[in-house]
């Protein structure tokens, strides 16, 4: 199993950029033959408070990243505003190899003019059982109670880190650890640039690997 992280990077209310910088991520990923490609929290619209435009867009987006993922043959995880009757959710989807969404998270931590998401589903792959949550989900009672009841082997963690707080520093990844080893599972997280950033931890909270700014960063299952 191989996983490379992109922490890409985002324009937020310009989906054309978003749109050539994410093929382009892409393109440079398959050159380390990867099982899955992860993207960042919102990456292809951004989010800037409250405007939800981007929602707008959701039924293009997942056609667009559903098509490369079928030709490259590879499961895409990344996030998207996702429209739902009179509001919106900040969700992430798993796209299988074959193109067809496996799985959806609707984040759970998010300010009210959200909707949020009430369930974690996991999806079941050649690899073993996976699951997503997004961001600041990562420190929520409920999904810790969500997840150690569903018992994935992968987590995986899209992530949008404010500029405005700086880089993520030690005592930010030592918080991310101690979350993981809550969660038992093997968690993959990537930010969006900037900062940008990728980490993997094991089910114990050891952190496994790491890459600084926008470079990608690719693990494989020992």
């Amino acid at each position: 199993m191989r996983v490379a992280l992109v922490p890409m990077h985002v324009k937020t209310g310009d989906f054309s950029a978003n749109w050539a910088e994410f093929e382009r991520r892409f393109k440079e990923a398959l050159a380390h033959n990867p099982d899955f490609v992860v993207f960042p929290e919102y990456c292809l619209t951004g989010f800037e408070e409250w405007d939800f435009s981007g929602a707008e867009l959701y039924g293009e987006i997942v056609e667009r990243v559903s098509e490369l993922a079928r030709k490259a043959g590879v499961y895409v995880i990344f996030g998207l505003l996702e429209p739902y009757k009179n509001c919106v959710y900040n969700s992430a989807l798993l796209i299988g190899r074959h193109g067809e969404v496996l799985l959806k998270h609707r984040k759970f931590q998010e300010p009210y003019k959200f909707c949020t998401g009430n369930t974690v589903r996991t999806a079941k792959t050649e690899f073993g059982k996976v699951a997503i949550i997004i961001c600041g989900d990562l420190y929520n009672r409920r999904i810790l109670k969500w997840v150690r009841r569903k018992r994935p082997a992968y987590l995986f963690v899209p992530m949008e880190y404010s500029p405005d707080y700086g880089e993520p520093n030690e005592e930010d990844v030592e918080a991310m650890a101690g979350r993981v080893k809550l969660l038992n599972a093997k968690a993959f997280i990537v930010n969006s640039y900037p900062p940008g950033g990728a980490w993997v931890f094991d089910e114990k909270g050891n952190l496994l690997a790491s890459s600084g700014g926008e470079k990608t960063l690719v693990w494989e299952q020992p």
